[in-house]
């Protein structure tokens, strides 16, 4: 596989954020943290109205988002990321559905389109990173979700394995951005951090 960068022009796409609820490492619902002028996910989903007319958060619980995005809950409950993919997929309007979790608060809306149009005639296009994999930072096609429908009957519910029964292609052009850009919220002391480097005025 060969990465690509290559900016988009036009098109339009979908963006899921998955916001299921509780996290077990956190022990509270991350998408509610405090943010700046309101919480993580709210500030996060306003970096990308300008990107698409067709946003989507996928949550379990009900939450108050006075934004013009649509909320949906897990089709396939219970299964983690993996199962907001599929709700994401399967609602989306358009055939290209640019994923992500809310627990990126730092990420710039102009990677978005970068990653969208890598995608190209492939089912999926992944940032790699440093080597790493990110399938939550990531492109894919409607179709996915079918094979998802088949990968969770078989307990199967890593986001990798989704990876293994797809053509994807890996978006290598990131690694010179700042790390502080893909930063997750796992933890309180991830979030501790989040707030000191936000607090500190850095660019990002």
């Amino acid at each position: 596989m060969k990465g690509a960068c290559i900016v988009l022009e036009g098109n339009r796409f979908s963006i899921v954020v998955l916001a299921g609820g509780q996290s077990s490492r956190m022990g509270c619902d991350k998408a509610a943290l405090p943010w700046e002028n309101g919480d993580i996910l709210h500030n996060l989903l306003l970096k990308m109205l300008t990107l698409s007319d067709d946003i989507l958060v996928v949550s379990n619980i009900t939450r108050n988002i006075k934004l013009p995005v649509r909320q949906v809950p897990d089709i396939l409950m219970s299964k983690g990321p993996l199962s907001g993919i599929h709700a994401g997929l399967f609602y989306a309007r358009y055939s290209r559905v640019f994923v992500t979790a809310c627990d990126t608060p730092f990420l710039k809306p102009e990677i978005i389109p970068i990653i969208v149009q890598s995608l190209e005639s492939q089912d999926g296009a992944v940032t790699v990173r440093k080597g790493k994999i990110e399938p939550l930072l990531a492109c894919y096609r409607k179709p996915c979700a079918a094979i998802i429908e088949e990968l969770i009957p078989k307990e199967q519910y890593s986001v990798l394995r989704l990876l293994d029964k797809i053509h994807w292609v890996p978006v290598t052009c990131l690694d010179e951005l700042d790390d502080c850009l893909f930063t997750n919220i796992n933890t309180y002391s991830d979030y501790e951090k989040a707030k000191l480097i936000l607090g500190r005025g850095k660019e990002v």
